[in-house]
């Protein structure tokens, strides 16, 4: 093929405008596929970047009568797990947790988990140096010591290579640093810190089976299924349910389940990236009738060529060879610059795109990425070359070697107009498609949180557990918040355990008392939320009845708590709920509901409001503190003053993620927000594809029918009339397109429901809106080819070589 393929760059040099044209087109399509297929293979194909990644899996309880699924394990079930599993080689145990680094340098809050030491064999870790701990470690007592990240060491101790065996302090403890490595396990966040995860007597006594915080990463053995796994986990579930009854009564339809780890990476990713990756695979669709066209047109001009090539002997199949192999020279020309524009776009990506879409490794340019733009830039050639190269190769030896001849084959012209059709047909369909989630993400924008967002600044505190004792805790918090009030142009201020929207929240069941519980329904689970009286004039949640905390209900008074609306409707019906009294076995003590706030949104706001039910945080104090302040003005201009007070209380404890309530929100769209706008570039792509499409056809047809116009306008044709000629001739393949490509979008949106807001996959303004948009887009490609042929010159169209 070496002969042919210097022929084919030749040739390409000979037309640089044609060359230019398809190859941009190309690698406009081919970057965007590559790109597109970079990120499914980070996410979906290779997600893990550990040995035998497939035989990695999760296990996750499920409590049907709840309505809980995948839920973690607590550490007795562990245990248990240890003693009954068979299916898996290896086993370990990870929780996912915050550490507040101190000492050397200004207090900082990172992530982290506390871990068993199999973990580090069964993923495989390589130190960048140093060691990982090992089982003895999972002991209390032999427990202080750590290993960091690589980012964690560059970043805080300057890469310093002495910190192998010093001591750092981690919430306000010593822990000796043993190793460096990579992060790990970031299906939840890329941690900094981890400690060995020892189990104390208290962790794994009866009373400590409802404390589910611990995810169970099992290997399973060679040649174990993960159907056989489950089997496994059958069994396991139904010999506990028989040693435990009192912990898993039949009615709380208690099993085991297990799911492939890359799941857990891919998260709600895999539908919008086969989405885009849809939209690529169209718009590659789009640009390959493109250069099929041009492919056609250019045809034309080789006529003679092709001609001798026959009257030399050629045989046709010869010539397809010769033709194809042309075309793979466009598109390797094509896919390098396609590459090119990928590498660019990730790059882009990693610098500007939006901050924890993807978890784990990120996309980039790998062999199986490199390998699949070959495969693309080989098939594309295939799909653009072989229709032109089979409609080139059929020779009229007496016609094609004539001086003068010129015109174009019906076979041809059915051709090119097929292709305008599938042109206009897929854009549509992609048009629609975007315009859905357009539209879906408007009204998601819009959607109503229940609180006001603006003026309000958010932050984080987090007490080590081993310093404050739960009454020093109450006292942490009544202080911060006074000092917080005390800031000028701050109206109200309180702290919560867990802020909407910040992706952290607590859950647990309650019973409402005096009313006795339905059998058959599901026991009621909501958000627990512990925080105080101005924690709701802060956000602006509104008070529907009764009354807010006060500072009387301190830790002697009787317990109190506040529901929102959606507690109030769901659970308790007609009956009023001020002064009735609710249990939940994460307080164990009865307390009586006081007021009914709004309902607010508290993790998306996709999701209808969930209910909460809300705690004096003086009567049951807690650790973790988010602060809620809304100020008169730009609330980031506290941040300092806000971090002042902080260390006024206490100097070792950093302000952690500091930011606004409406950067929130707005993260929170992230997702949304970029898979949105990638979309509605591929889908402005292909308009514009197909209107030069469109507009290439016309300009071509007309230039074939430049005789036959000369003779009409001679005959007393006005230029109405060729107008009218050349749009009918036009708009035949643009109707056709239409009507298939709403038909397609009819069939094909249904797989967008589940990412739409309020919006019906056929909507009926987006579906008529982009479709009048299509034809007004069709319209102007016609427009200067028609209006050229009203200009044609009849004696200049009649004069032949």
């Amino acid at each position: 093929m070496l002969p042919d393929l210097r022929f084919a760059f030749r040739q390409l040099l000979k037309a640089p405008g044609f060359s230019i044209v398809a190859i941009l087109t190309l690698a406009l399509a081919i970057g965007s596929n590559v790109a597109i297929f970079s990120a499914i293979d980070a996410v979906l194909l290779h997600p893990l970047p550990y040995p035998h990644p497939e035989q990695l899996v999760m296990v996750g309880e499920n409590l049907t009568h709840f309505n809980l699924s995948k839920i973690p394990a607590s550490p007795p079930e562990v245990m248990e797990y240890k003693k009954l599993v068979t299916s898996f080689s290896e086993m370990g145990t990870v929780q996912a947790t915050g550490f507040t680094l101190s000492g050397e340098g200004a207090p900082e809050n990172v992530l982290g988990m506390r871990m068993t030491a199999s973990l580090f064999q069964m993923l495989g870790v390589t130190p960048v140096a140093g060691g990982v701990f090992h089982e003895d470690a999972e002991q209390p007592g032999k427990d202080r010591v750590a290993v960091i990240s690589e980012s964690l060491w560059k970043r805080r101790y300057g890469s310093d290579p002495s910190i192998i065996g010093r001591e750092i302090q981690i919430n306000r403890a010593n822990y000796k640093v043993i190793g460096i490595i990579h992060p790990i396990l970031e299906y939840r966040f890329a941690g900094d810190v981890w400690t060995p995860l020892a189990f104390t007597p208290a962790d794994l006594s009866p009373q400590a089976f409802g404390r589910q915080s611990l995810d169970v990463i099992g290997r399973l053995k060679p040649g174990v299924s993960i159907e056989q796994g489950r089997a496994d986990f059958r069994n396991v579930a139904a010999t506990m349910q028989r040693k435990y009854p009192q912990n898993y009564p039949q009615s709380f339809g208690y099993s085991l389940d297990l799911d492939p780890l890359s799941d857990r990476v891919a998260s709600d990713l895999k539908k919008p990236l086969l989405v885009l990756l849809g939209a690529v695979g169209a718009v590659i669709l789009i640009a390959c009738a493109n250069i099929s066209n041009l492919l056609l047109a250019r045809a034309m001009k080789r006529r003679k060529e092709m001609g001798i090539r026959a009257a030399l002997g050629a045989a046709r199949s010869r010539v397809i060879r010769q033709l194809l192999t042309e075309s793979l020279a466009l598109s390797i020309a094509g896919g390098i610059a396609g590459v090119a524009l990928a590498y660019y776009g990730l790059h882009l990506y990693s610098q500007f795109g939006p901050r924890g879409l993807i978890r784990g490794p990120q996309p980039e340019m790998n062999l199986w990425v490199l390998g699949f733009s070959l495969l693309l830039s080989i098939a594309s050639s295939v799909v653009f070359g072989l229709a032109p190269a089979v409609e080139t190769s059929r020779v009229d030896l007496h016609e094609a070697l004539k001086e003068g001849a010129r015109g174009s084959s019906g076979g041809r012209r059915f051709l090119r107009e097929s292709m305008v059709a599938l042109e206009v047909a897929v854009s549509l369909v992609l048009l629609i498609g975007a315009g859905l989630l357009v539209r879906s993400f408007v009204r998601l924008e819009g959607a109503d949180p229940g609180f006001r967002a603006e003026n309000i600044l958010t932050g984080m505190v987090v007490l080590p557990g081993t310093q404050y004792t739960p009454q020093a805790q109450g006292e942490f918090r009544r202080s911060l918040v006074e000092r917080l009030r005390a800031l000028p142009g701050v109206s109200h201020a309180d702290t919560i355990d867990f802020m909407p929207f910040s992706g952290n929240y607590g859950a647990s069941s309650f019973s409402i008392i005096g009313q006795a519980p339905d059998p058959k329904a599901p026991s009621p689970v909501v958000i627990m939320a512990s925080t105080g009286g101005d924690y709701f004039q802060a956000m602006g949640i509104p008070l529907l009845r009764g009354r807010a905390f006060t500072d009387a209900d301190g830790g002697s008074a009787p317990k109190v708590a506040i529901i929102d609306e959606t507690v109030a409707r769901r659970f308790f019906g007609n009956h009023d709920p001020i002064g009735m009294q609710i249990s939940s076995p994460q307080n164990n003590v009865n307390c009586t509901v006081i007021g009914v706030v709004g309902a607010i949104k508290y993790r998306d706001l996709s999701t209808p409001p969930e209910p909460i039910i809300y705690y004096s945080a003086a009567q049951f104090p807690v650790g973790m503190h988010n602060l809620a302040i809304r100020t008169s003005g730009d609330p980031l201009a506290l941040a300092s003053a806000v971090r002042h007070e902080l260390a006024a209380i206490d100097p070792n404890l950093p302000l952690a993620r500091i930011s606004t309530q409406e950067q929130r929100l707005a993260d929170s769209l992230a997702r949304q927000r970029f898979s949105i706008q990638l979309m509605s570039v591929f889908a402005a792509i292909a308009a514009v594809l197909a209107a030069i499409g469109i507009y290439g056809v016309l300009a071509f047809l007309i230039d074939q029918r430049r005789r036959e116009l000369g003779i009409r306008i001679a005959l007393g044709a006005g230029a109405g009339d060729v107008l009218g000629l050349v749009l009918r001739q036009g708009s035949i393949p643009v109707a056709i397109g239409l009507l298939a490509g709403i038909g397609g979008a009819f069939a094909l949106t249904w797989y967008l429901k589940s990412l739409l807001y309020e919006v019906s996959t056929t909507d009926p303004l987006i579906f008529c809106g982009v479709s009048l948009g299509l034809v007004i887009v069709a319209l102007i490609a016609m427009s200067v080819p028609a209006h050229r042929a009203t200009r044609v010159d009849p004696l200049e169209a009649l004069r032949q070589e």
